[in-house]
Protein backbone atom coordinates (compact mmCIF):
# COMPACT_ATOMS: atom_id res chain seq x y z
CA UNK A 1 0.00 0.00 0.00
CA UNK A 2 2.86 2.39 0.80
CA UNK A 3 4.53 1.65 -2.55
CA UNK A 4 1.27 2.35 -4.40
CA UNK A 5 0.82 5.66 -2.57
CA UNK A 6 4.38 6.78 -3.38
CA UNK A 7 3.94 5.77 -7.02
CA UNK A 8 0.69 7.76 -7.27
CA UNK A 9 2.28 10.84 -5.66
CA UNK A 10 5.24 10.74 -8.04
CA UNK A 11 2.93 10.37 -11.04
CA UNK A 12 0.89 13.39 -9.97
CA UNK A 13 4.03 15.53 -9.54
CA UNK A 14 5.38 14.49 -12.94
CA UNK A 15 2.06 15.36 -14.57
CA UNK A 16 2.11 18.81 -12.94
CA UNK A 17 5.49 19.63 -14.52
CA UNK A 18 5.57 17.85 -17.91
CA UNK A 19 8.33 20.01 -19.40
CA UNK A 20 10.79 19.29 -16.62
CA UNK A 21 11.63 15.74 -17.71
CA UNK A 22 14.38 14.82 -20.15
CA UNK A 23 11.88 12.64 -22.02
CA UNK A 24 9.78 15.67 -22.91
CA UNK A 25 12.83 17.44 -24.35
CA UNK A 26 13.51 14.40 -26.52
CA UNK A 27 9.92 14.41 -27.75
CA UNK A 28 10.13 18.14 -28.53
CA UNK A 29 13.33 17.58 -30.50
CA UNK A 30 11.23 15.81 -33.11
CA UNK A 31 8.87 18.77 -33.40
CA UNK A 32 11.19 21.75 -33.12
CA UNK A 33 14.14 20.56 -35.20
CA UNK A 34 14.63 23.61 -37.44
CA UNK A 35 16.60 25.88 -35.16
CA UNK A 36 19.02 28.38 -36.71
CA UNK A 37 20.82 30.00 -33.84
CA UNK A 38 21.57 27.28 -31.29
CA UNK A 39 23.72 24.23 -31.86
CA UNK A 40 21.22 21.87 -30.21
CA UNK A 41 17.58 21.87 -29.22
CA UNK A 42 18.66 21.24 -25.64
CA UNK A 43 20.55 24.57 -25.55
CA UNK A 44 17.54 26.36 -27.04
CA UNK A 45 15.22 24.70 -24.54
CA UNK A 46 17.33 25.82 -21.58
CA UNK A 47 17.54 29.42 -22.84
CA UNK A 48 13.83 29.51 -23.66
CA UNK A 49 12.89 28.16 -20.25
CA UNK A 50 15.04 30.84 -18.62
CA UNK A 51 13.41 33.61 -20.70
CA UNK A 52 9.88 32.36 -20.01
CA UNK A 53 10.75 32.04 -16.33
CA UNK A 54 11.84 35.71 -16.35
CA UNK A 55 8.54 36.70 -17.96
CA UNK A 56 6.58 34.90 -15.25
CA UNK A 57 5.71 31.44 -16.57
CA UNK A 58 5.55 29.40 -13.38
CA UNK A 59 6.41 25.98 -14.81
CA UNK A 60 9.44 27.36 -16.66
CA UNK A 61 10.56 29.23 -13.55
CA UNK A 62 10.25 26.02 -11.53
CA UNK A 63 12.21 24.11 -14.17
CA UNK A 64 14.98 26.71 -13.95
CA UNK A 65 15.03 26.43 -10.16
CA UNK A 66 15.25 22.65 -10.37
CA UNK A 67 18.14 22.89 -12.86
CA UNK A 68 20.17 25.60 -11.16
CA UNK A 69 19.38 28.46 -13.60
CA UNK A 70 18.97 31.84 -11.88
CA UNK A 71 16.03 34.03 -12.97
CA UNK A 72 16.32 36.81 -10.41
CA UNK A 73 16.62 40.51 -11.23
CA UNK A 74 20.27 41.59 -11.23
CA UNK A 75 21.63 44.76 -9.71
CA UNK A 76 23.57 46.21 -12.61
CA UNK A 77 26.26 48.85 -12.16
CA UNK A 78 26.65 52.23 -13.78
CA UNK A 79 23.90 53.65 -15.92
CA UNK A 80 22.04 50.33 -15.95
CA UNK A 81 20.48 51.04 -12.56
CA UNK A 82 17.06 50.18 -14.00
CA UNK A 83 18.17 46.56 -13.71
CA UNK A 84 17.22 43.57 -15.78
CA UNK A 85 17.72 39.83 -15.90
CA UNK A 86 21.43 39.24 -16.44
CA UNK A 87 21.81 36.49 -19.03
CA UNK A 88 23.53 33.49 -17.41
CA UNK A 89 27.03 32.83 -18.68
CA UNK A 90 26.11 29.59 -20.45
CA UNK A 91 23.64 31.51 -22.66
CA UNK A 92 25.81 34.62 -22.96
CA UNK A 93 28.52 32.53 -24.62
CA UNK A 94 26.01 31.43 -27.25
CA UNK A 95 24.83 35.03 -27.82
CA UNK A 96 28.43 36.29 -28.19
CA UNK A 97 29.08 33.51 -30.69
CA UNK A 98 26.04 34.63 -32.65
CA UNK A 99 27.21 38.26 -32.59
CA UNK A 100 30.54 37.10 -33.99
CA UNK A 101 28.70 35.11 -36.65
CA UNK A 102 26.38 37.97 -37.68
CA UNK A 103 28.99 40.73 -37.39
CA UNK A 104 32.58 41.37 -38.40
CA UNK A 105 34.23 43.62 -35.88
CA UNK A 106 34.27 41.24 -32.89
CA UNK A 107 36.07 38.64 -35.00
CA UNK A 108 38.85 40.93 -36.19
CA UNK A 109 39.30 43.78 -33.68
CA UNK A 110 41.27 43.47 -30.47
CA UNK A 111 38.63 42.61 -27.84
CA UNK A 112 39.54 44.04 -24.43
CA UNK A 113 37.60 42.99 -21.30
CA UNK A 114 36.62 46.00 -19.15
CA UNK A 115 36.47 45.46 -15.40
CA UNK A 116 35.21 49.04 -14.86
CA UNK A 117 33.34 51.69 -16.83
CA UNK A 118 36.59 53.28 -18.03
CA UNK A 119 39.69 51.45 -19.19
CA UNK A 120 42.88 53.34 -20.05
CA UNK A 121 45.51 51.57 -22.12
CA UNK A 122 48.99 53.13 -22.49
CA UNK A 123 50.33 53.29 -26.05
CA UNK A 124 53.88 54.13 -27.15
CA UNK A 125 53.70 57.06 -29.57
CA UNK A 126 57.44 57.49 -30.27
CA UNK A 127 60.41 55.14 -29.96
CA UNK A 128 64.04 55.57 -28.94
CA UNK A 129 66.46 56.57 -31.70
CA UNK A 130 69.97 55.23 -32.30
CA UNK A 131 72.72 57.38 -33.84
CA UNK A 132 76.46 57.30 -34.51
CA UNK A 133 78.81 59.25 -32.27
CA UNK A 134 82.48 60.03 -32.52
CA UNK A 135 85.14 59.01 -30.00
CA UNK A 136 84.64 60.74 -26.65
CA UNK A 137 81.54 62.48 -28.05
CA UNK A 138 78.22 62.74 -26.26
CA UNK A 139 75.21 61.01 -27.78
CA UNK A 140 71.95 62.83 -28.26
CA UNK A 141 69.38 61.73 -25.74
CA UNK A 142 66.08 60.38 -26.98
CA UNK A 143 63.00 59.42 -24.97
CA UNK A 144 60.00 57.26 -25.46
CA UNK A 145 56.67 59.05 -25.24
CA UNK A 146 53.32 57.53 -24.45
CA UNK A 147 49.68 58.45 -24.86
CA UNK A 148 46.49 56.60 -23.90
CA UNK A 149 43.65 54.72 -25.50
CA UNK A 150 40.52 55.41 -23.48
CA UNK A 151 37.59 53.01 -23.57
CA UNK A 152 34.41 54.33 -21.93
CA UNK A 153 31.55 51.84 -21.64
CA UNK A 154 28.35 52.86 -23.43
CA UNK A 155 24.98 51.17 -23.20
CA UNK A 156 23.33 49.90 -26.37
CA UNK A 157 19.73 48.69 -26.33
CA UNK A 158 17.36 46.61 -28.43
CA UNK A 159 13.72 47.46 -27.74
CA UNK A 160 10.79 45.79 -29.49
CA UNK A 161 7.46 44.04 -29.01
CA UNK A 162 6.30 40.49 -29.65
CA UNK A 163 3.11 38.54 -29.22
CA UNK A 164 2.00 37.68 -25.72
CA UNK A 165 0.49 34.45 -27.05
CA UNK A 166 3.51 32.48 -25.91
CA UNK A 167 3.33 28.81 -25.07
CA UNK A 168 5.71 26.66 -23.10
CA UNK A 169 5.08 24.02 -25.73
CA UNK A 170 6.93 26.23 -28.25
CA UNK A 171 9.81 27.16 -25.96
CA UNK A 172 12.53 26.07 -28.41
CA UNK A 173 11.23 28.16 -31.31
CA UNK A 174 10.75 31.15 -29.02
CA UNK A 175 14.29 30.87 -27.66
CA UNK A 176 15.82 30.49 -31.13
CA UNK A 177 14.07 33.60 -32.47
CA UNK A 178 14.80 35.67 -29.35
CA UNK A 179 18.52 34.89 -29.25
CA UNK A 180 18.93 35.41 -32.99
CA UNK A 181 17.21 38.80 -33.09
CA UNK A 182 19.03 39.97 -29.97
CA UNK A 183 22.45 39.05 -31.33
CA UNK A 184 21.86 40.31 -34.87
CA UNK A 185 20.71 43.78 -33.80
CA UNK A 186 23.68 44.30 -31.48
CA UNK A 187 26.20 42.95 -34.03
CA UNK A 188 24.83 45.26 -36.71
CA UNK A 189 25.24 48.31 -34.47
CA UNK A 190 28.78 47.29 -33.49
CA UNK A 191 29.81 46.96 -37.15
CA UNK A 192 28.20 50.25 -38.14
CA UNK A 193 30.05 52.08 -35.35
CA UNK A 194 33.35 50.48 -36.36
CA UNK A 195 33.12 51.23 -40.07
CA UNK A 196 30.93 54.31 -40.53
CA UNK A 197 30.69 55.90 -37.05
CA UNK A 198 30.72 59.71 -37.44
CA UNK A 199 30.88 60.81 -33.75
CA UNK A 200 27.14 61.55 -33.67
CA UNK A 201 24.70 60.15 -31.11
CA UNK A 202 23.49 57.63 -33.71
CA UNK A 203 26.80 55.84 -33.21
CA UNK A 204 27.26 56.64 -29.52
CA UNK A 205 29.87 59.29 -30.28
CA UNK A 206 32.18 56.66 -31.80
CA UNK A 207 34.50 57.55 -34.69
CA UNK A 208 34.65 54.71 -37.21
CA UNK A 209 37.34 53.85 -39.75
CA UNK A 210 35.69 55.92 -42.50
CA UNK A 211 36.60 59.04 -40.53
CA UNK A 212 39.44 57.87 -38.29
CA UNK A 213 41.98 56.68 -40.90
CA UNK A 214 44.61 59.41 -41.32
CA UNK A 215 44.98 61.14 -44.67
CA UNK A 216 48.44 59.62 -45.16
CA UNK A 217 46.75 56.23 -45.36
CA UNK A 218 43.96 57.24 -47.75
CA UNK A 219 44.55 56.50 -51.43
CA UNK A 220 42.24 58.25 -53.89
CA UNK A 221 42.16 56.51 -57.25
CA UNK A 222 42.12 58.41 -60.51
CA UNK A 223 39.09 56.37 -61.55
CA UNK A 224 35.74 57.74 -60.41
CA UNK A 225 33.74 54.51 -60.13
CA UNK A 226 34.35 51.05 -58.70
CA UNK A 227 33.75 49.59 -62.16
CA UNK A 228 36.66 51.57 -63.62
CA UNK A 229 39.33 51.22 -60.89
CA UNK A 230 42.39 49.44 -62.25
CA UNK A 231 44.68 46.86 -60.66
CA UNK A 232 47.62 49.33 -60.44
CA UNK A 233 45.37 51.74 -58.52
CA UNK A 234 44.46 49.01 -56.04
CA UNK A 235 48.08 47.97 -55.57
CA UNK A 236 49.16 51.61 -55.12
CA UNK A 237 46.69 51.85 -52.22
CA UNK A 238 47.88 48.57 -50.67
CA UNK A 239 51.47 49.80 -50.89
CA UNK A 240 50.64 52.48 -48.31
CA UNK A 241 50.24 49.86 -45.56
CA UNK A 242 53.32 49.84 -43.29
CA UNK A 243 55.29 46.62 -43.15
CA UNK A 244 54.45 45.97 -39.48
CA UNK A 245 50.74 45.75 -40.39
CA UNK A 246 51.26 43.75 -43.60
CA UNK A 247 51.23 40.45 -41.75
CA UNK A 248 49.20 37.25 -41.50
CA UNK A 249 46.28 39.22 -40.02
CA UNK A 250 46.06 41.71 -42.89
CA UNK A 251 42.68 41.53 -44.63
CA UNK A 252 40.54 43.45 -47.10
CA UNK A 253 37.22 44.73 -45.72
CA UNK A 254 34.50 45.79 -48.15
CA UNK A 255 30.80 45.65 -48.96
CA UNK A 256 29.56 42.76 -51.11
CA UNK A 257 28.55 45.22 -53.85
CA UNK A 258 32.11 46.57 -53.99
CA UNK A 259 33.51 43.04 -53.97
CA UNK A 260 31.58 42.22 -57.12
CA UNK A 261 32.10 45.54 -58.91
CA UNK A 262 35.80 45.91 -58.13
CA UNK A 263 37.74 42.95 -56.80
CA UNK A 264 35.81 40.12 -58.43
CA UNK A 265 35.90 41.98 -61.76
CA UNK A 266 39.66 42.40 -61.60
CA UNK A 267 40.18 38.78 -60.56
CA UNK A 268 38.15 37.51 -63.52
CA UNK A 269 39.95 39.86 -65.91
CA UNK A 270 43.36 38.77 -64.64
CA UNK A 271 42.55 35.06 -64.76
CA UNK A 272 44.87 32.49 -63.24
CA UNK A 273 44.35 30.31 -60.19
CA UNK A 274 42.72 33.05 -58.12
CA UNK A 275 39.99 33.54 -60.69
CA UNK A 276 39.56 29.77 -61.04
CA UNK A 277 39.01 29.43 -57.29
CA UNK A 278 36.46 32.26 -57.34
CA UNK A 279 34.55 30.73 -60.23
CA UNK A 280 34.42 27.28 -58.62
CA UNK A 281 33.51 28.77 -55.25
CA UNK A 282 36.30 27.00 -53.37
CA UNK A 283 37.80 28.37 -50.19
CA UNK A 284 37.93 31.79 -48.56
CA UNK A 285 37.34 34.89 -50.67
CA UNK A 286 40.74 36.40 -51.43
CA UNK A 287 42.38 39.02 -53.60
CA UNK A 288 46.10 39.44 -54.27
CA UNK A 289 46.76 36.79 -51.63
CA UNK A 290 44.84 38.59 -48.87
CA UNK A 291 41.58 37.29 -47.32
CA UNK A 292 38.49 39.37 -48.11
CA UNK A 293 35.93 40.01 -45.36
CA UNK A 294 32.50 41.16 -46.49
CA UNK A 295 30.51 43.54 -44.29
CA UNK A 296 27.23 45.18 -45.19
CA UNK A 297 27.98 47.97 -42.71
CA UNK A 298 30.40 49.55 -45.16
CA UNK A 299 29.59 51.76 -48.14
CA UNK A 300 27.79 50.02 -51.02
CA UNK A 301 27.92 52.89 -53.52
CA UNK A 302 30.27 52.52 -56.48
CA UNK A 303 30.10 56.24 -57.31
CA UNK A 304 32.54 59.15 -57.09
CA UNK A 305 34.36 59.89 -53.82
CA UNK A 306 33.21 56.75 -51.99
CA UNK A 307 35.20 54.34 -49.82
CA UNK A 308 35.85 51.09 -51.65
CA UNK A 309 37.66 49.16 -48.93
CA UNK A 310 39.81 49.22 -45.81
CA UNK A 311 42.95 47.10 -45.80
CA UNK A 312 45.26 46.10 -42.98
CA UNK A 313 45.51 44.43 -39.57
CA UNK A 314 42.27 45.22 -37.75
CA UNK A 315 43.59 43.81 -34.47
CA UNK A 316 46.14 46.64 -34.37
CA UNK A 317 43.72 49.31 -35.56
CA UNK A 318 40.49 48.79 -33.61
CA UNK A 319 40.08 48.19 -29.86
CA UNK A 320 36.74 46.77 -28.71
CA UNK A 321 36.02 47.18 -24.99
CA UNK A 322 33.56 44.60 -23.62
CA UNK A 323 32.14 45.81 -20.29
CA UNK A 324 29.52 43.24 -19.34
CA UNK A 325 27.24 40.53 -20.62
CA UNK A 326 23.74 41.02 -21.95
CA UNK A 327 20.80 41.90 -19.69
CA UNK A 328 17.18 41.50 -20.75
CA UNK A 329 13.84 42.59 -19.34
CA UNK A 330 10.19 42.24 -20.30
CA UNK A 331 7.11 44.40 -19.79
CA UNK A 332 3.40 44.07 -20.51
CA UNK A 333 2.81 47.84 -20.31
CA UNK A 334 5.68 49.58 -22.17
CA UNK A 335 5.26 50.64 -25.83
CA UNK A 336 1.43 50.35 -25.58
CA UNK A 337 1.85 46.65 -24.85
CA UNK A 338 -1.14 46.63 -22.50
CA UNK A 339 -3.54 48.02 -25.12
CA UNK A 340 -2.31 45.69 -27.87
CA UNK A 341 -1.89 42.59 -25.69
CA UNK A 342 1.80 42.39 -26.55
CA UNK A 343 5.00 42.02 -24.54
CA UNK A 344 7.81 44.57 -24.76
CA UNK A 345 11.32 43.17 -24.84
CA UNK A 346 14.49 45.07 -23.93
CA UNK A 347 18.06 43.86 -24.31
CA UNK A 348 21.06 45.92 -23.18
CA UNK A 349 24.80 45.49 -23.23
CA UNK A 350 27.74 47.79 -22.51
CA UNK A 351 30.80 48.29 -24.69
CA UNK A 352 32.99 50.84 -26.45
CA UNK A 353 35.10 50.95 -29.57
CA UNK A 354 38.14 53.05 -30.45
CA UNK A 355 39.98 53.24 -33.77
CA UNK A 356 43.65 53.71 -32.84
CA UNK A 357 46.96 53.28 -34.65
CA UNK A 358 45.27 54.23 -37.93
CA UNK A 359 47.71 56.93 -38.99
CA UNK A 360 47.65 60.70 -39.32
CA UNK A 361 48.50 63.34 -41.92
CA UNK A 362 52.15 62.24 -42.03
CA UNK A 363 52.28 58.48 -41.51
CA UNK A 364 49.95 55.69 -42.54
CA UNK A 365 48.76 53.36 -39.77
CA UNK A 366 47.68 49.75 -39.45
CA UNK A 367 44.60 50.33 -41.66
CA UNK A 368 44.53 52.10 -45.04
CA UNK A 369 41.59 53.19 -47.20
CA UNK A 370 40.94 53.09 -50.95
CA UNK A 371 38.47 55.62 -52.39
CA UNK A 372 37.15 56.45 -55.85
CA UNK A 373 38.28 59.74 -57.39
Amino acid sequence: EVAKAVKLELSNKAAAHPITTRKEITVENKVYSRIKNFKTNDEAFRFGSWALGCIGFKKSAQWCTDNGIVTKIANIEGNNSAGGFLVPEEFENAIVTLREQFGVIRNHARVVPMSSDIKRMPRRSTNLTASFVGEASTASQTNETFDQINLVAKKSMVLTKFSSELSEDAVINFADDLAGEMAYAQAKLEDQCAFIGDTTSTYGGITGLATAVGSAGVSTAGSTTAQSITLPEVMAAFALLPQYADNANAKIFCNKTIWNALFLRLAYATGGQNAADLISGNGQLAFAGYPVVLTQAMNNSTATGKIMCHFGDMSQGVYFGDRRQTAVDFSNSALTSFETDMLAYRSTTRWDLVCANVGDTTNAGSMITLKTG
